[in-house]
């Protein structure tokens, strides 16, 4: 994983409008589309795939067929059962990469990586509370790693029932220890919305704006507010 490429993906809607923004470490979340017989291949919205893209993919998934042969064939090896994982995680192929994350975690307890992505794979598996497991493991560890600390505040985030205050508290937490920390801003700013809390969304989304005055999220937060503030004064 490219802990440098932190990207956010809509997790969904609230009372009509954006609820959040959801921080992952790959490109989307959905997995292709099968091809079908004689027609170009899709993703996962069923438009037709950029031939480079479809190429991609391809070499992706036999990259990560190659990997789990080698590393089913030597479970010994934390390296193997990384190198299996590290390339179905690329292949967005999260529930499979967790076998090898699991085996690999076995063979190292004390590999921070793995701690990691074990608890990126159970996000992305929406399995929240073996995420937050993981991610605690990690913090344990690493205390000053903002980015697994944001990824934690979600998995309160995202879970059934929300836990937001949960989650509110964790990124503030992180904030104490660094006050820059985008993923962070941008978290907070969304859970505020989505709690009303709109005056310190509008701080936050402030202290956004001057870490980063080229965020090119800054919009979309800005919208998410100003319809939250138009659906509390037309409720009102």
């Amino acid at each position: 994983m490219n802990r440098e490429n932190v990207l956010f993906g809509v997790v969904g809607l609230l009372a009509g409008y954006l609820l959040a923004f959801h921080l992952v470490v790959h490109i989307n979340q959905s997995q292709p589309a099968p091809r079908p017989a004689g027609g170009p291949a899709q993703g996962g919205d069923g438009r037709s795939l950029p031939s480079n893209e479809v190429k991609d993919r391809q070499r992706l998934q036999s990259e990560a067929e190659q990997a789990v042969a080698a590393a089913r064939g030597n479970r010994a090896s934390f390296e193997a059962q990384k190198a299996a994982a590290e390339a179905l995680l690329e292949a967005e192929n999260w529930a499979a990469a967790l076998e090898f994350l699991t085996r690999a975690n076995e063979l190292r307890p004390d590999d921070y990586g793995t701690l990691v992505k074990l608890g990126h794979a159970n996000s992305e598996t929406e399995n929240y509370e073996a995420a937050e497991k993981w991610f605690k493991a990690a913090l344990a560890k690493k205390p000053e790693d903002n980015d697994a600390r944001s990824e934690l505040a979600l998995t309160y985030f995202l879970r059934t029932p929300q836990q937001t205050e949960r989650a509110i508290a964790e990124l503030t937490r992180g904030l104490d220890a660094d006050p820059t920390h985008l993923a962070t801003l941008h978290n907070l700013s969304l859970m505020y919305i989505q709690t009303g809390k709109l005056a310190e969304a509008e701080s936050t989304i402030g202290r956004l704006e001057r870490v980063n005055p080229s965020y090119a999220q800054l919009p979309r937060l800005r919208s998410a507010l100003d319809d939250a503030r138009q659906k509390k004064t037309a409720s009102s």
